[in-house]
């Protein structure tokens, strides 16, 4: 290593780092993983501040929308269920079931909503396979 080089630039070159003595190995090392976590937690700090900014905004964006509310909706009221429609699925569920359709109790009938993957499928069945009534 000569005078007017640093150890920096003698790591460039890969084919000098072999005349490198261990220290000077270590001490390069030690260097470049220092500025390796200093410019990672800098950067790190600088998205933290950001997103603490941009949450600033967003909630005095949102605190300004509460303070001045429109008019608020009102809940629709749930469509009153089809007594023709109860009856048929009652009917389809005990033909199905072979079940004699006067001991059939529907409790609620809730539309599910959505493509349902594979396991939503089974679990469903599995919920069902629960409550049926044991003839």
């Amino acid at each position: 290593m000569t005078g007017n080089e640093s150890l920096m630039d003698i790591f460039k070159d890969p084919t000098t780092i072999h005349s490198l003595s261990f220290g000077e190995k270590m001490l390069g090392s030690t260097v470049t993983m220092i500025m390796g976590l200093g410019i990672t937690f800098t950067v790190l700090i600088l998205i933290w501040i950001f997103i603490v900014i941009m949450g600033k905004v967003l909630g005095a964006a949102d605190h300004h929308k509460q303070a001045t509310p429109a008019a608020a909706p009102t809940p629709a009221e749930p469509a009153a269920a089809d007594d023709s429609l109860i009856a048929v699925i009652a009917a389809a569920i005990a033909a199905s079931e072979g079940a004699d359709p006067d001991n059939l109790v529907v409790r609620r009938i809730t539309r599910l909503s959505g493509n349902l993957t594979p396991w939503a499928n089974a679990a469903n069945e599995a919920r069902m396979a629960t409550r049926k009534m044991k003839l």
